[in-house]
């Protein structure tokens, strides 16, 4: 892994709607990071504060949610986000990823052990460099999610819910 070539590859911005689904009593707080941040994932350890997960469609907002839940047992409802952000770290590129030494397979590796250390390293290093987010592929291969790193965004350009609904 290449990470000292993170400063070679140009940002992308990012302007339109995402979606996170949360559980039906969460639905206040949608837009909040508490929940990585007291549970980890695979772009933030433990502990790590402004970390935002969003898919972008409802697609993969549901195939995400069916790996932790299969069945649906919870009441889940979406909120359709909206984003502007100008520093875009785009890890959905095979020319980016290339330059980093990496390969797809890389970023969606199961478990917390191994197939996070990877990128949640890469997260450590991006927020240094104060990008704002990372567009990456979701583990569920049914598309991409942005994963906002929202201490490096100004809150007059902060994540904006748009709507909720029910699934």
């Amino acid at each position: 892994m290449k990470l000292s070539n993170l400063s070679k590859i140009k940002p992308i911005s990012i302007e339109g709607f995402f979606f996170r689904i949360v559980n039906k009593k969460y639905k206040d707080r949608i837009l909040s990071a508490k929940g990585s941040e007291k549970y980890g994932g695979r772009y933030n350890e433990p502990g790590v504060s402004g970390v935002l997960y969003l898919s972008e469609s409802e697609e993969v907002c549901k195939a995400e949610i069916k790996r932790k839940d299969p069945n649906f047992l919870q009441p889940y409802v979406i909120g359709k986000i909206k984003v502007k952000l100008n520093k875009v770290l785009d890890l959905t590129s095979e020319e980016n990823l290339k330059k980093l030494g990496l390969k797809r397979e890389d970023l969606i590796k199961k478990g917390s052990g191994g197939g996070y250390k990877i990128t949640r390293k890469i997260a450590r290093e991006v927020f240094k460099l104060k990008f704002e987010a990372l567009l990456v592929p979701s583990i569920t291969g049914k598309g991409n999610n942005l994963v906002v790193l929202l201490l490096n965004i100004p809150d007059s350009r902060k994540p904006k819910l748009n709507e909720i609904y029910r699934m």
